[in-house]
């Protein structure tokens, strides 16, 4: 584990050497967050008063784009598909086989540091937005902060382990990065325009069964409007689906170096 850590410690450290570019980063998400702000206005009708659709007022909606946005902002889905795929597909993993540490955990180590330095911009210029905005959340209290900060590393550490996982299949096929590309779209439709709760009612079991909920939805409702009972079950569903992607994963890894060491390299 020391060895990881020190991984993710020297991956941080090398992209606090990219200030200006997390700098633009925040400004296109600022520029997003407000077109998302108007829209939700527009659809409310005007300032949205005491409105609320499915449960959702406006003040709760836009709090619940402004964290979806930083967990989409936060992490380049396709460079995590593309730091495994890339090395797959030239054979620069044959030369990761022999060091004292495993290529799966080490990229993911790396690529997780470069999600957390994103979130040391994204995160405080969220909230920044929001207060000036909206206004305080309403009803928030100081001790929702950390599981909040909790579950949206938690959130942070899945999706760059799914997405990894995804990368692993490109010892078997040519290109994965339209795998990513479909599963970043149902990240997009399912949780980050909208939450479960303005799905027809058969689909939302669908979604707060799946990594979908674990990704995106439930920590975004912790910040709409925090309930205890919504940070357990998001809790669960993201322990859960790390175990069972990180087992995936591993056990992919496995396969397809064994594949590598029977073709020579």
């Amino acid at each position: 584990m020391k060895k990881y850590l020190s991984i993710f410690r020297t991956s941080f450290k090398q992209e606090s050497k990219t200030v200006a570019n997390s700098i633009t980063a925040v400004i296109s998400f600022v520029v997003i967050i407000y077109i998302f702000k108007m829209l939700w206005e527009f659809i409310y009708g005007g300032n949205g008063g005491g409105t609320l659709i499915n449960g959702y007022s406006l003040n709760m909606m836009i709090w619940y784009m402004i964290m979806a946005e930083i967990l989409m902002y936060c992490v380049n889905a396709r460079a995590v598909t593309r730091g495994f795929s890339s090395d797959i597909k030239s054979g620069k993993i044959a030369y990761q086989l022999n060091k004292p540490y495993n290529y799966y955990a080490y990229q993911v180590s790396s690529q997780s540091a470069t999600f957390v330095w994103k979130l040391i911009f994204l995160l405080p210029s969220g909230i920044v937005m929001g207060l000036i905005l909206l206004g305080p959340i309403p009803n928030f209290s100081a001790a929702y902060i950390l599981p909040i900060f909790i579950s949206l590393l938690l959130a942070i550490f899945l999706t760059c382990i799914i997405y990894g996982t995804i990368g692993l299949l490109s010892f078997w096929i040519e290109e994965a990065t339209p795998f990513t590309w479909i599963v970043q779209k149902l990240q997009m439709l399912l949780g980050l325009f909208f939450p479960p709760e303005f799905f027809p009612a058969w689909v939302q079991p669908i979604i707060n069964y799946s990594p979908i909920y674990a990704m995106m939805s439930g920590p975004c409702k912790l910040l709409a409007n925090f309930s205890w009972d919504v940070f357990l079950q998001t809790t669960i569903s993201q322990v859960a689906y790390l175990i069972v992607f990180i087992a995936i994963g591993l056990l992919l890894y496995k396969i397809g170096t064994k594949k590598v060491n029977i073709n020579g390299g």
